[in-house]
């Protein structure tokens, strides 16, 4: 995700950059701004969803910095369009919520080990002191 855990979110339409598509004539590419630039782990989780959704209104998405272009034909309601992938986009935000949540936790269990290790180290060193030989 972005920095932190922070939601990526569609926030807007970039009106001048939509255009007509190069590879097929009767599709345009919608260019959609996105809150945060996603990181890979965010590109990765949002793949594997798209790869599972079987929505008739899927379509064909590239992701580039802050920006979402979605390939439409003339005949498709874009908010419709729009609206699923939002849901995609919301369940990857929640997968990488989770992902996120395991890292904290993970770090958290590290530190407590680490200070047990330094807490034993320490003990280990005063009782030596008082050793008799």
């Amino acid at each position: 995700m972005a920095e932190g855990n922070e939601d990526i979110k569609i926030i807007g339409v970039d009106k001048e950059a939509i255009k007509i598509s190069s590879e097929k004539g009767e599709y345009w590419s919608i260019p959609f701004r996105l809150s945060h630039v996603p990181d890979q782990s965010w590109h990765k989780k949002f793949h594997e969803v798209r790869e599972k959704d079987k929505n008739l209104l899927k379509r064909k998405v590239q992701v580039s910095e802050k920006m979402i272009s979605v390939e439409v034909s003339g005949a498709d309601d874009l908010q419709k369009v729009l609206d699923v992938l939002k849901i995609q986009i919301a369940e990857t935000n929640i997968l990488c919520a989770e992902d996120y949540q395991k890292k904290l936790k993970i770090r958290q269990e590290l530190e407590d080990l680490q200070q047990k290790q330094r807490d034993i180290t320490t003990k280990f060193k005063d009782d030596s002191a008082k050793l008799k030989f």
